[in-house]
């Protein structure tokens, strides 16, 4: 009796630290600075892809492909990283509740899917992180998982071992099985990552998988 009474107030403590968690994360977004998020609306009215809307329709596979968002200026007087930083994380943010689907744009929905696990708008995982740094910075960089975790077209450098993270950085998962990496996430903090997994976008622990199965790191900003 003792032991599950143990057991209980460990899980239930692990709660109500989760808890706090999240709301010491949704309190730094609140702290957000202005600067980072001010010309989402014009970079909203741009055009996802190159491929054009009309036709959208008749596309099959993973749908349009992204187009190249412009570069973006960093405010007078700020930190270059730092700002930077901010705003992948902002940009992430803002796709939060997206619907997990492989789809290289955001908005495409694919036409006549009666699948309610594909139809839809979404992103997965390695095409959100490339969309993030593309909408965010206007930096492009390959959506392949496999790509975009190493070799040529890798963006950014592979943190060495033990090197502590900063928020932006791309982190990479592991199968099951370690076979491969098959899983992109974003940095945020030290008890924090976002990505598009299963329901999608969302902030998520930095905790079980994640951690147990983590290949490396990228940092793209520096």
């Amino acid at each position: 009796m003792k032991r599950v009474a143990a057991t209980v107030l460990i899980a239930l403590r692990a709660i109500v630290l989760g808890v706090s968690a999240a709301a010491r994360c949704a309190e730094g977004a609140d702290k957000e600075d202005p600067s980072v998020v001010a010309d989402f609306a014009a970079r909203d009215a741009l055009p996802q892809s190159t491929d054009p809307v009309s036709a959208w329709p008749t596309l099959k596979g993973w749908g349009p492909h992204a187009a190249a968002y412009p570069v973006v200026a960093v405010p007078s007087g700020q930190d270059p990283v730092a700002w930077k930083r901010a705003r992948v994380i902002a940009v992430a943010r803002k796709y939060l509740g997206l619907p997990y689907r492989h789809h290289h744009v955001p908005d495409w929905e694919p036409s006549g899917e009666a699948d309610p696990h594909k139809a839809g708008k979404g992103l997965d995982c390695s095409n959100f992180s490339a969309w993030v740094y593309n909408y965010g910075l206007g930096l492009k960089f390959t959506s392949d998982i496999a790509q975009q975790a190493d070799g040529a077209t890798a963006p950014g450098r592979k943190l060495s071992a033990g090197e502590a993270f900063a928020p932006g950085d791309l982190l990479f998962i592991l199968k099951g099985d370690r076979t491969c990496v098959s899983h992109v996430v974003i940095y945020i903090d030290e008890g924090h990552i976002i990505d598009s997994h299963a329901e999608g976008v969302a902030v998520r622990p930095f905790v079980g998988w994640y951690t147990s199965h983590l290949s490396h790191a990228r940092r793209l900003l520096e």
